[in-house]
């Protein structure tokens, strides 16, 4: 039995008809946490979207995700249902928010002030997700622009992850990754973003795959996520053709990726092929990292963390 995961949590698996030995205990798709847990940046609006995905729960059961202050101080619950997508992919949809400090169900959107905070989430009684996140200010420059606008910080600045669909190795091979601006400007236009895939050792160094060149993006103040076809370096006669997961595959050894925002250097994410596959490492190992931090990507996503 994996640490944290209470009996009944995997005996459902199993009645949910997902044959995993107990080897896959509840957690939360991280891409579909990303994407759906959300601050209006002008406002400070907290929202948790009706898009959250949990796998190896039972169908129709039910539950809640706890807001808190990092210091254990209980804001907000949100109640949920589980609605089958397809196993072992369920919906949670938020069926009501009540504020713990008044013990009273609420309908507008809470505002969250600077500070650090977790979100729990609860099958039943039972926890089998924990997320820490928190909330910064940046102070208006003019008040004639606006007010002071507030952020989300956490995993988005760190973490994403290469897809290919269906983890078929023909596929074509993507990036995803979250991004934002941090003005006034609701959208900001224009943005150059370049990516490579680097692969070797000093002079034998070589740039297998790219981004796609002469586009530009427009980034939102909030965090959004984006995706990028990797291509073939482009030459004098192509734009570049699309590169294939097996020709990553190709290969064992360890790469870079290598982003830059407008021509300056953004971040770097070091990964592993082995044995024809990619590696997952820390919290991305499944039946190895603490499930309350497992970082889940199904079967297609190898997710990475940003670092030197």
């Amino acid at each position: 039995m994996l640490k944290h995961v209470p009996k009944f949590l995997v005996a459902s698996v199993l009645v949910a008809g997902v044959a995993l030995a107990g080897n896959s205990p509840p957690g939360i798709m991280f891409s579909t946490l990303l994407d759906n847990v959300k601050m209006q940046s002008g406002t400070g609006y907290f929202m948790i979207d009706n898009k959250l995905q949990a796998v190896f729960i039972p169908d129709k059961s039910s539950g809640s995700i706890l807001l808190s202050k990092a210091d254990g101080a209980k804001l907000y619950r949100y109640d949920w249902e589980g609605e089958l997508i397809k196993q072992p992919y369920v919906r949670l949809a938020i069926k009501g928010t009540t504020d713990l400090k008044k013990g009273e169900k609420v309908y507008d959107y809470p505002v969250l002030g600077v500070g650090d905070y977790v979100l729990d989430f609860f099958l039943g009684e039972d926890r089998f997700y924990t997320y820490p996140f928190s909330v910064s200010k940046k102070a208006s420059p003019d008040p004639f622009l606006g007010g002071d606008l507030f952020f989300l910080e956490g995993a988005w600045s760190d973490w994403s992850y290469l897809y290919y669909s269906n983890a078929d190795p023909e596929k074509n091979l993507i990036w995803k990754v979250w991004l934002r601006h941090q003005s006034h400007e609701v959208v900001r236009k224009d943005a150059d973003i370049h990516i490579e895939i680097i692969g070797g050792k000093g002079k034998k160094k070589k740039v297998l795959c790219q981004s796609r060149p002469n586009k530009s993006y427009s980034l939102p103040r909030d965090w959004a996520r984006f995706s990028f076809d990797m291509v073939n370096p482009p030459v004098k006669t192509s734009g570049g053709e699309y590169f294939k997961a097996k020709d990553l595959l190709a290969k064992d050894g360890k790469y870079t990726l290598v982003m830059k925002l407008d021509g300056k250097a953004y971040g770097k994410w070091k990964f592993e092929v082995k044995g024809g596959k990619l590696q997952y490492t820390g919290l991305t190992e499944r039946g190895k990292a603490d499930p309350l931090t497992f970082i889940e990507g199904g079967r297609d996503a190898w997710w990475y963390r940003k670092g030197n």
